[in-house]
């Protein structure tokens, strides 16, 4: 909150009022003036040299269109003080009127303009600055230069969703350190129809190694932002850099990890994210969701011009699982592809992002029960919409030991170097390749698992032909053997012109230098 101490605006005086022609020595000053996110607070001094008030002083609170917005009757001095409009519009500037009655007419004694906090821009050049912008969810602010959080204690600076408009103008934010987690955890926690653009995020640690960090709720965790809610929000310009996530989950409900973002249902483009590893135990059956930038990418989500070049672990340690259900999502960049109501809203996506599945149910004695699904894909893990100009490039390891526990459970595990699992039945994807230079997908299962696997789609009920396919290295090994001779996927030998984008070819270019 802005304080604004003292006499902050001389008031007119000798206001003719329209239509009554009044003259008059009445003056009100404002005072003690704190403008706040959605409220003005103030208090008038009026002189009235000739005594000439003969009735109420009205304090009117105009909109710039000229019509009343609010209206306060003061009949006694100790009503002057702390005279407040809560509430407002933080999209408006604000006019306060004050008008004195003096016999039967009601006169212009003094007047001021505000603006409210959300439409000042705030320039921020300390760590104070920064996590002061709590005060004002909905401010726009600008990075003036680089910060360096070595030594400050931090939490996310918002308590409730950032509305505001975030330019970080290429300034580096480094060096941050999470000591505990919080259903939203990243550097802005909850995002809702607010703009973060233009920012670099290096060495940020939410948990380490050494001591991870431990959730027993649901949670959404991402470097950037934990949830980012509204269609409406903008993420765009924003590199990760040599940064971690590194947690436990014990929740029943959910655990969303992205390196980006655990949820994410706005407009992300080019955003870059290099070595970053991301790895999260769970004890527990809560959903699981996980990807080198995304875990979940909603409806009405677009994400274009992505690359992912993280180190994705997940370690399952069930403890007594019984007569459950266990869903499991993990992408090199998205971890459940939802993005189903836009055209085009996944394309320009790219990904080296090792990805490492370990797998043990912990399923108890006397289960009857229970459907385990493991969806792992280089691009996404689930993808129930397409993706066009898009290739992958880094390695899958899954393994799983069986449970003598588990001889009533089903388990369905679909792992692919593009999609662990394709869900749309008509969408097509175009120009997608999964790309082999020495990388590997090696799966180690039991004989109970009821395994889909393949260089490109794990599995799929689409009824249309997909243009995907791979080049380079080719890799499948299934317990140790190969099945690449067994894989249908198509064998691409020359991707001269393959790709209709140019920005995917110019991230692949690069990749086959």
């Amino acid at each position: 909150m802005k304080k604004i101490i003292g006499i902050v605006f001389s008031i007119f005086v000798l206001v003719l009022l329209t239509g009554c022609q009044t003259k008059t020595d009445i003056t009100a000053t404002f005072y003690d003036v704190d403008v706040s996110q959605t409220s003005i607070v103030f208090s008038i001094e009026v002189n009235d040299p000739s005594n000439e008030i003969t009735g109420a002083v009205s304090v009117k609170l105009m909109k710039p269109d000229g019509t009343l917005a609010n209206n306060k009757d003061l009949f006694e001095e100790a009503e002057y003080e702390n005279i407040s409009f809560i509430g407002l519009d933080n999209s408006l500037n604000y006019t306060v009127e004050v008008y004195a009655t003096v016999g039967r007419d009601a006169v212009l004694i003094g007047h001021a303009s505000y603006t409210l906090l959300s439409a000042e821009t705030i320039h921020i050049t300390t760590t104070e600055q920064f996590l002061d912008m709590d005060s004002n969810r909905s401010g726009s602010y600008v990075l003036d230069n680089d910060l360096d959080f070595t030594d400050v204690s931090f939490s996310s600076p918002f308590s409730a969703s950032f509305s505001g408009i975030f330019d970080g103008q290429g300034y580096t934010i480094s060096n941050v350190s999470y000591s505990v987690m919080a259903t939203y955890t990243g550097l802005f926690g909850y995002v809702s129809s607010g703009t973060i653009k233009n920012l670099v995020i290096d060495q940020m640690h939410i948990g380490t190694a050494a001591e991870p960090l431990h959730m027993n709720t649901s949670s959404r965790v991402g470097i950037l932002a934990g949830y980012v809610s509204s269609s409406t929000a903008i993420i765009e310009n924003i590199t990760i850099t040599n940064s971690e996530i590194d947690y436990s989950s014990s929740s029943t409900v959910q655990a969303y990890v992205g390196a980006v973002a655990g949820e994410f249902k706005g407009n992300m483009t080019n955003v870059t994210v290099d070595n970053t590893s991301i790895e999260l135990l769970a004890t527990s059956y809560g959903k699981i969701k996980m990807g080198g930038a995304v875990a979940l990418l909603s409806d009405d989500a677009t994400l274009k011009e992505v690359k992912t070049n993280a180190s994705i672990t997940f370690n399952l340690e069930g403890n007594l699982i019984k007569n459950r259900n266990l869903s499991i999502n993990i992408g090199g960049v998205i971890g459940d592809h939802h993005a189903i109501n836009k055209s085009k809203s996944v394309e320009d996506i790219t990904s080296s992002s090792d990805i490492t599945v370990n797998l043990d149910f912990g399923t108890a004695v006397d289960t009857t029960s229970g459907n385990y699904a493991v969806y792992v894909g280089g691009l996404a893990g689930f993808s129930s919409s397409n993706i066009l100009n898009a290739f992958y490039n880094g390695s899958i390891t899954l393994i799983h030991e069986k449970n003598d526990n588990e001889v009533e459970v089903n388990k369905a595990f679909f792992v692919g170097g593009l999609f662990g699992y394709f869900g749309s039945q008509y969408k097509v994807n175009e120009q997608l390749v999964r790309y082999g230079d020495l990388q590997t997908i090696d799966v180690t299962v039991s004989d109970d698992v009821n395994l889909k696997a393949s260089q490109t789609f794990g599995g799929t009920n689409t009824t249309v032909e997909q243009l995907i396919g791979i080049f380079g290295d080719q890799s499948l090994m299934i317990n140790a053997v190969s099945e690449v001779l067994s894989d249908p996927s198509t064998v691409y030998t020359d991707m001269t012109d393959y790709f209709t984008s140019d920005w995917i070819q110019t991230e692949f270019d690069e990749v086959l230098q």
